[in-house]
């Protein structure tokens, strides 16, 4: 009996270890996705958006995300409308992600330092490598159900999700999060 549970234990550990995992290691994994994606010169441009869209699934905290960019308008929104801006949410990460996809030079990451806050929040201080310079790019994350995912980073002091809220703001204030997700809709339709 004892050796069944000890089995049963083994079994479960590897999926209490990820769960549990550190942000900076949640951090590396989505990176070396991203950079496995980049480097794959087998893949086709919708391989690699389909690819880049498992990742973001993987790796990324969408509600919070979104959250985020919305704002008050979050909290009026009908739970249709945000999970709608979530999917269009993830479309317009693949799309921005896949431009900088084309511009992968076999660029190194330094993970340099990590803070958490509160339990729940986490920064991981990041440096990329060019051939021509460094470039600070920190990562936000936040724990959900006993796992660490990303919600925004930060890259040379531009914020991924007050960019988005900025550029949304005035849709938002015209027509809710309904016109904003047409006009998601529309422009990824065009693509």
């Amino acid at each position: 009996m004892k050796s069944i549970i000890f089995l049963i234990m083994m079994l479960v550990m590897p999926s209490v270890v990820l769960a549990a995992q550190e942000p900076t290691d949640r951090v590396k994994l989505g990176v070396a996705d991203i950079i496995g994606i980049a480097s794959d010169s087998t893949l086709s441009l919708e391989q690699k958006k389909q690819s880049l869209s498992d990742v973001i699934e993987k790796h990324v905290d969408l509600q919070a995300s979104a959250q985020r960019v919305l704002g008050k308008y979050w909290r009026q929104a009908t739970d249709t409308e945000k999970r709608q801006f979530m999917v269009l949410l993830k479309g317009v990460l693949v799309d921005t992600y896949i431009v900088l996809l084309e511009k992968y030079d076999n660029q190194t990451v330094d993970y340099t330092s990590e803070s958490i806050k509160k339990k729940v929040y986490a920064t991981v201080d990041t440096e990329i490598h060019t051939k021509e310079n460094i470039i600070p790019v920190s990562y936000q994350l936040y724990q959900r159900n006993n796992e660490w995912k990303i919600y925004d980073f930060v890259a040379e002091g531009l914020s991924m999700i007050r960019t988005f809220s900025k550029d949304y703001q005035s849709t938002l204030k015209k027509s809710g999060v309904t016109g904003l997700n047409e006009a998601l809709a529309a422009k990824s339709a065009q693509k």
